[in-house]
């Protein structure tokens, strides 16, 4: 056999190997876990089928991007008729203290698709910095480490695993400062009356301030960036005159320009000598570097990745406006470069850059539903991005060569039309229902898989909460269509139309200008505004979002989409009917204390302490035993002594046994709940004040981002 057939043969089987040995490939041998069987045959980090190539993040945005090679014409376990597999990546920061925080996974679908060209797909989270400075202090520059694991997810909070199939990659980034006037409010602490407001009041104002519009930043002037440089170096001298020269040539008119570049005589520095520079560019990488390109597929947007090199040169500090890195986007479908938009990410100077840069990424919505096959026909496109800063490369222009900046291709795939979607046809798409893809949503309501993006995997779950109705309008015949939504309840005869307005996220380009918007959708009528557009004006609605579903009753739901014309009585189409069920009810759970003296009892250490649990739910996950605090309790040894199903429902997974080092309990429940007697041997813990609580938790997609109606109970006991 062929070294390739052999390590195909690999792919193929995979996760059957894993549940064989799940460390047959040797990847969890560094992890140095106890009792970890012996590995088979040592793969680790291979990235001949994929690769993480660049991570780099939006300050203003709070997106933090990951580009994926896909390498290789197959082996990713069926074509795009199949389910194929997954590419996941995980995120880790680290704010500086050598501790990594997870910031979750995300993934996307991958088939063996037969292309001979690497293809370029990038993933992305928003994040939530768990740091943030003022402007005028040191910034916030976290390490960024990004895991891709081909097929099987990295798992949570475990910053050193290596994947078998994927690579690692670690980045410096930097985060946004702080609304400059929660920072003036933040200064005012320590004046009398303000210390003495209460803390929680306090945590409350910080919180509205969070929301308060930004005032615009101040642009800071050339004669002081001119302060900082050597006017002996030319290229330095240049880069900081730059701006204002470009503003003057575009606009003789621009008083401002005009100024500051007069201000410059008192530097003694000549202008003119730069006239080759400026009437012949070249590409320069010395101050920024475009190093990857793709496709969120998903999420329907280009990204492109920006390496930032330098400490200064970039038009003023965190407190100043800085400048922009313009990126305009062209794709290919086989006749030629078509011009797509142009987005910006802004960059400032930053004195403490990192060895090897600090990484940016911009992106940009597409639609591309004029180039997308039937079902199951996966198309592809190259792609370019431009990368020019301080002015935006010129529209239409694919072989635009900036005064500052690169340009970098690669090639995508087009994921193909929704099934049963005809080419040219007019017609309403159904996408998600609470973040999970229709197609993995089954009759009575269940979903299974993983969701859009990749951030959770449902088990038979319901939905709960607000649940996100997502879709698109395949082929509009104008851009002045409505939709409608009607949702039929467990107790409705019919269906009716839900109405309620919801904000949506917008994005407007419009030649080299991009915008975005956070209108409010308002029904007129029945019938909302269906907004994404392409032609000379491209919008789009971030998630492709429709509507925000909160159910009155719980059980079984259905909806479905129509479209017209604004205003019109004539229905163009209707879509597909899909099935959603809906649990809005938390966990029941009890715990009590029924040994010596029972609830807030006094026991003494080594006493055995017993009581009952229970949990009931139409849809449960998990429950969970604990004692608190858990350092003192690190003695104790806690176990679940008996259990009892749910009535006339199969016995939940076999009960693990706590040893000493474990304070806790887990029961896997796969029914409607359980319940029976627990024991805490309490030889060994501290003398303390405790809590016995109990944690329920369900298979529910809750606001159609997180999997889980949970439930507390608690009842506490003295060791004396």
């Amino acid at each position: 056999m062929k070294d390739d057939d052999r390590i195909i043969k690999f792919r193929q089987n995979f996760k059957l190997h894993l549940i064989q040995n799940p460390n047959f490939f040797g990847n969890l041998s560094k992890l140095k876990i106890k009792g970890i069987p012996k590995p088979v045959k040592k793969i680790i980090g291979n990235t001949t089928f994929e690769e993480l190539t660049c991570v780099g993040y939006n300050p203003d945005t709070d997106i933090l991007t990951a580009i994926v090679e896909i390498k290789e014409p197959s082996g990713y376990l069926g074509n795009a008729c199949t389910d194929g597999s997954r590419e996941y990546v995980r995120f880790y920061l680290d704010y500086g203290n050598g501790t990594w925080v997870d910031h979750g996974v995300v993934s996307f679908n991958i088939h063996d698709l037969g292309f001979k060209n690497d293809l370029c797909f990038a993933v992305s989270i928003k994040l939530d910095p768990k740091k943030r400075t003022c402007c005028d202090k040191d910034p916030v520059l976290p390490k960024v480490l990004a895991i891709l694991s081909w097929n099987v997810e990295p798992p949570p909070n475990i910053p050193a695993y290596p994947p078998v199939w994927g690579n690692r990659l670690e980045r410096m980034i930097q985060i946004e400062p702080r609304n400059p006037i929660f920072c003036t409010f933040i200064d005012q602490f320590d004046t009398p009356g303000i210390s003495k407001i209460d803390p929680v009041l306090l945590d409350k104002v910080k919180e509205q301030l969070t929301l308060i519009k930004k005032p615009p930043k101040p642009v800071a002037p050339v004669a002081k960036l001119i302060k900082k440089v050597n006017t002996k170096n030319e290229l330095a001298v240049m880069r900081t005159v730059f701006p204002q020269i470009i503003k003057l040539a575009a606009d003789k008119t621009d008083i401002a320009a005009y100024k500051a570049l007069n201000s410059l005589k008192s530097f003694e520095i000549d202008v003119s000598k730069f006239d080759d520079f400026l009437l012949k560019p070249k590409f320069n990488t010395r101050y920024e570097e475009l190093h990857c390109v793709g496709l969120d597929r998903d999420a329907g947007n280009l990204h492109g990745v920006i390496e930032i090199k330098r400490k200064s040169g970039y038009s003023g500090d965190l407190c100043h406006k800085g400048s922009r890195e313009y990126i305009a986007f062209y794709l290919d479908f086989g006749a030629g470069w078509e011009y797509q938009g142009t987005t910006w990410v802004e960059v400032h100077d930053i004195n403490d850059i990192p060895d090897g840069g600090l990484w940016y990424q911009a992106s940009l919505p597409v639609n591309l539903d004029d180039h997308k096959k039937e079902w199951c026909q996966a198309g592809r496109a190259r792609i370019r991005g431009i990368l020019s800063w301080a002015t935006p490369p010129t529209p239409h222009d694919p072989d635009y060569v900036s005064h500052w900046g690169d340009w970098e291709n690669c090639w995508i795939e087009i994921k193909p039309l929704p099934k049963g979607v005809e080419e040219g046809k007019v017609t309403p798409v159904l996408e998600s229902i609470g973040s999970m893809p229709v197609g993995k949503i089954d009759g009575a309501g269940y979903a299974n898989g993983e969701n859009v993006g990749g951030t959770l995997t449902a088990d038979d779950s319901p939905f709960g909460g607000v649940i996100k109705f997502t879709g698109i309008i395949a082929f509009p015949t104008s851009s002045n269509l409505e939709y409608r939504v009607m949702v039929k309840g467990p107790s409705d005869v019919t269906a009716k139309p839900w109405t309620k307005s919801f904000k949506v996220n917008v994005t407007t380009v419009v030649g080299g200008s991009v915008t975005y918007t956070n209108p409010t959708q308002t029904a007129s009528g029945d019938w909302f505004e269906y907004i994404p557009q392409s032609g000379p004006v491209h919008k789009s609605v971030a998630e492709n979002l429709l509507a925000r579903f909160t159910a009155t009753e719980e059980g079984l739901h259905t909806v479905y989409l129509q479209i017209r014309e604004a205003s019109s009585p004539f229905i163009l189409a209707t879509s597909a009917t899909e099935s959603f069920l809906v649990d809005n009810t938390r966990p029941a759970v009890n715990i009590e204390i029924t040994s010596g003296t029972g609830n807030c009892g006094k026991f003494g250490i080594g006493d055995i302490i017993s009581g009952t649990y229970s949990m009931v739910d139409l849809h449960s996950k998990s429950l969970d035993l604990s004692v608190t605090p858990s350092t003192e309790a690190a003695g104790g040894h806690l176990e679940f002594t008996s259990v009892v199903p749910a009535a006339a429902l199969p016995a939940p997974a076999p009960l693990p046994t706590a040893s000493n080092s474990l304070r806790y309990s887990t029961l896997t429940l796969t029914t409607n709940g359980a319940s029976g007697t627990w024991e805490l041997n309490t030889a060994g813990m501290d003398p303390c004040g405790y809590n016995i609580r109990i944690h329920g938790e369900d298979r529910t997609i809750v606001n159609s981002g997180f999997i889980g109606w949970e439930r507390w109970d608690i009842e506490g006991f003295c060791l004396e």
